[in-house]
């Protein structure tokens, strides 16, 4: 598969520089990337994502959940009034100092998405497999959500069945085209996929979620 190269470490080491007036939620969300094109969202869809999170991961006073990318805390800001203790991980020292002000309670460390330093409940990961470097990778980091914890949520991954469509959307939405990773649906076997419904969100129609329970037995 074609993927244009893009250096994108420095893309959110750069972004992380930025400076920051304030943490709301907005700001929060445009440091993450949700700011341009056809990622574009708004503080409420991002809430409808947060609430989609905790719904489906069942999250609660007593459990501990780990988003992996959490950038600069959008997501993980979004989640606190879950009551679960929160942690985080991005591989971008900028940002995560941005998400330690943004969340001073939550537990942040700077660390690569297959090197996981935390064990947990749940993971969650939003919006984050389309920069990974290879298939392999991303296999890795899977394993590593295995490790790490029983179950995972993983949200807004490119879907290689929709990517002609999709690129064609990006591209009238002023994003740059060939520059993420697409996947097969099968890439997730033994999860629950479905395809992202976030209301006027232009990529929703061409990413899907899953959630991968590693504690059931594989078929």
């Amino acid at each position: 598969m074609s993927v244009a190269t893009i250096d994108w470490r420095e893309v959110w080491e750069r972004k992380g520089r930025a400076a920051v007036s304030s943490y709301e939620l907005r700001t929060l969300i445009a440091l993450d990337g949700f700011d341009g094109g056809a990622g574009t969202m708004t503080p409420a869809q991002f809430r409808r994502v947060a609430r989609l999170v905790a719904r489906t991961l069942g999250l609660g006073t007593g459990m501990r959940v780990l988003e992996v990318g959490c950038g600069a805390g959008a997501l993980l800001s979004c989640l606190r009034e879950t009551g679960a203790e929160l942690l985080g991980i991005d591989y971008s020292p900028t940002l995560v100092d941005l998400a330690r002000q943004a969340v001073p309670d939550a537990t942040i460390e700077i660390a690569e998405a297959d090197a996981l330093p935390f064990t947990t409940d749940a993971v969650v990961c939003h919006s984050v497999f389309q920069y990974f470097p290879s298939y392999s990778y991303a296999r890795r980091v899977l394993d590593g959500f295995a490790r790490a914890a029983p179950v995972a949520l993983i949200l807004d991954v490119p879907d290689l069945a929709t990517r002609a469509e999709a690129e064609a959307a990006r591209a009238a939405a002023g994003s740059k085209p060939g520059s993420h990773l697409y996947y097969p649906r099968s890439f997730f076997t033994g999860g629950s996929v479905w395809t992202s419904s976030v209301e006027g969100y232009l990529n929703a129609p061409f990413r899907f979620n899953a959630l991968m329970n590693f504690r059931e037995p594989r078929a």
